[in-house]
């Protein structure tokens, strides 16, 4: 793999890296614990509490899902001990997986490699820096355009590559930061697109990849969120929109795409985490991305929402159960997807449909790309970890990250063209 060297001059010369942790929320006195699902009962009641009231400030890092499946849930201290006691009390067993939050936020901030751009993670400035320092390295290759802008006017942007631009090619997209505070999303699809763009001519997969299809890279669709969790609160999820009451801001921006959605998975209270909005693709950012894929449905040939963590390959449907009438050619490529990752660092994913590998949830933007814009090759994908970092993976991990999927996205170009186009 092509090393790539971080250096200000060649993003921009007022482009600070972001080594020290903003000011904002603290989690000093907050942990993570993990409870098993062991029965049906067991899981319902974990649900309740994750759907209800939530008068213990419970945040569920890892939604209930399945019998036998770890449920994640990140709470005060001071909230843990009743938890605790609640827990045992319905004999649901229930360990401390992260006991210091605040300490493994901290830790992400400690550079993996200061010299290169992929040992740190980064604010929403500096990506859209490195994006459009990329395009202006490879003119011939690449372009950064601006597609909408969120709700508090921030760009929303995507790099094209492509040896023919618009000719008609066979299109992929990817994207990251669609949950805010999954920051190895953001990185990962900047991996795949400085690699792909620094390999090409020179690496034969990278050739083939960019002589093969046009593929869209949009690094960040939740700007607003993904500043928040910068400057203000390191664990926020959703949009930044406001809502009533004005004290939960915010909609769950994978619930809110206009396809089933409000039907099973998504939460019509405005404090959760899985708010679906009050409307379908009520958020300004949804409305701009569904409205690009939609226009480009027609060279669009494969589409991957990144997400973390738990490392998962997942295809429609998430409202329902049911298998989709490609479900069969989404999964084989899924199997061989998880194949190439397990190949590059031992790494194993599950794969399946959305609904029967994680949950129901409705609203999502898979399920928008597949059965509204008939792009059968779409997924979502649930990336490191298992639960040891949550979604505070060290700087260390994001190279590694980086290569898993830059293998995946391989595997899913070489599957398109063979089975196809």
């Amino acid at each position: 793999m092509l090393y790539r060297l971080f250096t200000l001059v060649s993003i921009l010369a007022a482009t600070v890296v972001a080594t020290t942790k903003p000011r904002g929320k603290t989690y000093e006195d907050y942990v993570v614990a993990r409870c098993d699902a062991e029965t049906r009962e067991k899981l319902d009641q974990l649900h309740e509490l994750e759907v209800g009231n939530n008068e213990l400030g419970l945040d569920f890092w890892l939604e209930t899902r399945r019998v036998g499946a770890p449920v994640d849930i990140m709470m005060s201290r001071r909230a843990y001990s009743q938890f605790s006691d609640l827990m045992e009390k319905k004999q649901i067993k229930c360990s401390t997986m992260i006991a210091d939050v605040e300490e493994a936020i901290n830790n992400q901030y400690v550079s993996a490699d200061s010299e290169d751009y992929f040992g740190d993670y980064h604010n929403w400035t500096e990506v859209y820096a490195y994006l459009d320092s990329l395009a202006a390295e490879f003119p011939s290759l690449s372009s950064v355009s601006t597609f909408g802008t969120t709700y508090e006017g921030r760009p929303m942007k995507y790099i094209y590559m492509s040896t023919a631009p618009n000719t008609g090619k066979p299109a992929l997209w990817f994207d990251g930061g669609l949950h805010a505070r999954e920051w190895v999303t953001v990185t990962t699809v900047m991996y795949v697109a400085d690699t792909l763009l620094r390999g090409y001519g020179i690496e034969e997969d990278a050739t083939y990849m960019l002589d093969t299809y046009d593929i869209y890279i949009s690094p960040i669709l939740n700007v607003d969120g993904y500043d928040y969790t910068w400057n203000e609160d390191r664990m926020w999820r959703k949009t930044r929109s406001p809502n009533t009451p004005k004290s939960c801001v915010g909609t769950d921006p994978n619930r809110n795409w206009a396809f089933h959605w409000g039907e099973a998975g998504a939460s019509p209270m405005a404090c959760s985490d899985s708010y679906q909005g009050p409307s379908a693709a009520s958020e300004i950012e949804v409305q701009t991305v569904q409205s690009f894929l939609y226009d480009h449905r027609s060279t669009l040939m494969g589409y991957i929402n990144f997400h973390s963590y738990s490392q998962m390959w997942m295809s429609p449907w998430g409202y329902t159960e049911t298998l989709p009438a490609d479900y069969a050619i989404q999964d084989a490529l899924s199997a061989d997807v998880v194949k190439a990752i397990k190949a590059v660092h031992g790494k194993v994913y599950e794969y399946g449909t959305i609904s029967r590998t994680v949950y129901p949830a409705s609203g999502s933007s898979a399920d928008y790309t597949y059965g509204v814009c008939g792009i059968v090759y779409s997924y979502g994908a649930e990336l490191r970890d298992t639960g040891e970092f949550g979604f505070l993976l060290p700087t260390a991990e994001i190279i590694p990250q980086g290569e898993e999927i830059y293998a995946a996205i391989l595997t899913m170009g070489k599957y398109i063209d063979e089975n196809a186009l």
